[in-house]
């Protein structure tokens, strides 16, 4: 019991230090297979997922109506899990809760409390999950989360996005560039060097391209925008198209400036490759965490701006 609750006190102590975000709302429903004195009861799950980086808040209300229940001396079972899920970066996430609000001591002294480990698979906005409950036995559930934008995954693997990055070092790459106050930096890539050249002092937004988070997915309601984008380049020809990568403001600068880029330079590839934008027609940057435009959605900041000058 005692490395439970320190177990668990940590993991909210790394939340209170984690970046809050706007949280993935879940909602379920579920079945208690075999209580040993109740029998089957029914289950609901609410759930606050990725409210602190991959940590969530839930809860859990577990009931079951004309059933004699003997530690409460009830009718009815009654008990109300709450703990926190963890996403992982797959698309597996962990829960761990604990009911304090029913715990009771027997004759002995003995601390009874209701206590319950599981592992939950998102598809896609749905959840499956399963979970061992201490007094309870094993529980099964379905949930559906909200705001997931369609992604079966909004983590990417580090391994991942290394397999993706080695697959697109085979194709025509564009040139990478990052802007700082008054130039842009020179960087190498596979063998290229690029020009320093001035900063441009205006240029003129076209689309804002939005990614899921701590990946280069873009998020469901901006799939469909690269093809807009293609039609506007082709509709005016003679412009140079400026990619500028965004990301939140969670993990080191060097990392988001290299998010940022990679979040540019998937567009980049996919406008040069599939849609045949020649190669010097476009410029890829980063500003990594830099330049947030939202301070309450956290979401809004993870995109990339596509500009014609």
């Amino acid at each position: 019991m005692k490395k439970f609750f320190t177990s668990l006190f940590t993991l909210m102590a790394l939340a209170t230090f984690a970046q809050f975000q706007a949280p993935k709302l879940e909602i379920g429903l579920g079945l208690g297979a075999n209580h040993p004195e109740v029998g089957a009861f029914g289950k609901m799950n609410i759930a606050a997922n990725e409210l602190f980086g991959g940590l969530g808040l839930y809860v859990s209300p577990e009931y079951k109506p004309n059933v004699y229940f003997s530690e409460d001396d009830t009718d009815y079972y009654f008990r109300i899990p709450v703990g926190l899920t963890f996403r992982t970066n797959t698309p597996i996430s962990l829960h761990a809760g604990l009911d304090p609000f029913t715990a009771y001591n027997d004759a002995s002294g003995q601390l009874h409390m209701r206590k319950e480990l599981g592992i939950r698979y998102h598809l896609g906005p749905w959840v499956l999950q399963t979970s061992y409950g201490f007094y309870a036995g094993s529980t099964f559930g379905v949930g559906y989360q909200f705001n997931t934008e369609g992604s079966p995954d909004p983590y990417t693997s580090k391994q991942k996005n290394r397999r993706m990055l080695d697959r697109e070092a085979l194709q025509p790459r564009v040139d990478t560039v990052t802007i700082t106050d008054t130039i842009i930096i020179e960087r190498v890539v596979i063998k290229e060097m690029v020009k320093e050249v001035e900063k441009e002092p205006t240029l003129t937004l076209i689309a804002t391209v939005r990614f899921e988070f701590n990946s280069t997915a873009y998020t469901a309601s901006s799939r469909g925008l690269i093809e807009d984008i293609v039609n506007t380049i082709k509709a005016d020809p003679n412009r140079q198209i400026v990619l500028i990568g965004h990301t939140d403001e969670a993990g080191s600068e060097n990392f988001n400036y290299i998010l940022g880029m990679e979040r540019a330079q998937r567009i980049a590839n996919e406008l040069a490759i599939t849609y045949g934008i020649p190669s010097g027609q476009i410029d890829v940057r980063s500003e990594g965490k830099t330049n947030p435009i939202s301070d309450d959605d956290k979401s809004k900041n993870r995109r990339v701006g596509v500009y014609l000058k």
